[in-house]
This record gives structure tokens, sequence and C-alpha cells, in this order.
């Protein structure tokens, strides 16, 4: 076996806890939930996704140590992911201030799942701390004398995004019911402006963590 079993037990209790503790990628996918409905909180999840695995690869190719060693480099990445997130709150802020004057709202169809998608990935990318948590937190569950340390982490790592899958499906259908009954009239301006708040927030919360 590649992996040692009683590590990838360790691994999957330590999924289990990160899974069930509200984070920014979560809180993103509730928002386009929010927004669009279950269809599009799905896009944002595919694309959070996405960018996780890209930075299990990353971790396992070395990358994400020379972002680690490299303070610059990771200011510069903190604050790329901070300005995209207020760049979306202002443009949900925008739409929700566009419904209070009257103006229809441009229509959310395929190319609005796209954008979602892209969004969800780019936020999950743009977050160092997400590749940080993986380069400090996986290798602890790598087993000197087994696979590669990099065939490990290949197989470790995706777990996470894996699991947090049926834990994104409950909530991402109980907000598309609730999002379902209120996407009207003045209901629907404000969720556009809580949208665009909440990625105000998350964008503040990753510039000014430590």
């Amino acid at each position: 076996m590649p992996v040692d079993p009683h590590l990838l037990l360790a691994w999957v209790a330590a999924c289990l806890v990160l899974i069930v503790t509200p984070g920014p990628d979560m809180a993103f996918a509730l928002g386009q939930a929010m927004a669009g409905g279950a269809r599009r909180g799905w896009a944002a999840t595919a694309g959070i996704m996405a960018g996780a695995t890209c930075h299990v690869g990353m971790a396992a190719l070395g990358v994400a140590a020379l972002l680690a060693a490299n303070p610059l480099l990771f200011q510069a990445l903190r604050w790329a992911g901070a300005l995209y997130l207020f760049w979306l709150g202002a443009q949900a802020l925008r739409a929700a201030w566009r419904g209070q004057q009257g103006i229809a709202p441009r229509p959310a169809g395929p190319g609005g799942m796209a954008g979602a998608f892209r969004q969800g990935f780019l936020t999950n990318l743009l977050n160092p701390k997400v590749g940080l948590f993986f380069l400090a937190i996986l290798p602890q569950f790598v087993a000197p004398g087994r696979a590669p340390a990099w065939v490990q982490m290949l197989i470790l790592g995706p777990m996470l995004p894996l699991m947090s899958l049926p834990f994104f499906a409950l909530l991402l259908h109980g907000a598309g019911r609730l999002t379902a009954r209120l996407r009207q009239g003045r209901a629907a301006r404000w969720l556009e402006g809580a949208m665009g708040g909440l990625f105000l927030g998350l964008g503040a919360r990753i510039l000014l963590g430590r």
C-alpha cells in the first residue's frame, strides 16, 4: 500500500474536522448559490475543487515550498487574491444598485455558470494560505520508506476536496431552495448586496490575515 493505513485514517479525521469548519471557500460557494441558485453554487464549488487540486499538485512538486520561502511572493499573491475578491464584491454591489434603479440585470445563463467556476477557481488559487496548508499539514501524513513523498501527497491531497463534496451538496441544496423563494423584487437586490459584502469581507480576511 503506497500510504500508511494509520496515517491515512488520521488524515481522514483531519479532513473531516476541516470540512465542518467554516472558511472562505464555503462562504464563497454559498454566496454564489444565494445570488444565482444551486446550479451557480455548484459551478463555484467545481472551480474551488479545481483550485484545490492545483494546490495539491503544486505542493507535491515543491512549488508551494518556494512560495513559503519567499515572503515577497507570498505578499504579492495575497494582495492579488484580496484585490480580486474586492473586484467581485464591487461588481455584486453594482448589480444590486442597478436593480435598485430599475435597470434589468444581465441574465444568468451558461456564461454565468462559467463565470462562477472561474471565480471559484481563482478565489481558491489566489489564496496562498490554501497552498501553505497543503505544504505544512499534508507532509506530516507522508510515511517514510513507502512510496515517494510526491506520490503519497497526490494520493492523500485530493481526498480533502472529494470528502467535502457531500457537505457542500447539503449546504447548496438548502441555499438554493431558500434563494428560489427570495429571488424576486427587493429580496433579489438584497441578495446581490449581501453577496457583494461577503466578497469584500473575504478579501479583507485574506489581506489582513496573518
